[in-house]
């Protein structure tokens, strides 16, 4: 005689309010981590745009002393680059630093003996702070 089939019925299990919450918990510090770490980046990587983009207008300073026989002095600035005294500019604009703040010149240089500084207010927009950036080490 056979046995008749038996169906088991199983009841279908989902998950609990408390332990969506725990993942989504669990998610959000992950996610909040990786933005912190994402944020520390981009902020370590303005600084190095400005002090790249310092050292290049520090280059283009240099070009003018050897052309010229002198840096150019702390009126005439950056506009000696773009308007020299005669022959071709050296640099069409001078760039603004990566928070929107103009370069400063500064000859003779606070930081570098003998030679300019170019210096950027840094991420603060305030000068001669601990956060300026420049074309020193």
């Amino acid at each position: 005689m056979k046995q008749p089939q038996r169906f088991y019925r199983y009841a279908a299990r989902g998950f609990s309010l408390i332990e969506m919450m725990i993942v989504l918990a669990l998610i959000g510090i992950i996610v909040g981590g990786i933005g912190v770490y994402v944020m520390g980046q981009l902020s370590k990587g303005e600084t190095r745009a400005a002090r790249s983009q310092a050292y290049e207008i520090a280059k283009q300073i240099d070009l003018y002393r050897l052309e010229f026989g002198n840096y150019p002095s702390q009126s005439e600035g950056f506009d000696a680059l773009i308007n020299p005294p005669s022959g071709e500019p050296l640099m069409d604009e001078v760039p603004i630093d990566p928070w929107g703040n103009e370069f400063i010149y500064i000859y003779p240089g606070e930081k570098n003996r003998n030679k300019p500084d170019v210096r950027s207010k840094g991420p603060d927009g305030e000068e001669n702070t601990e956060d300026d950036v420049g074309n020193w080490k």
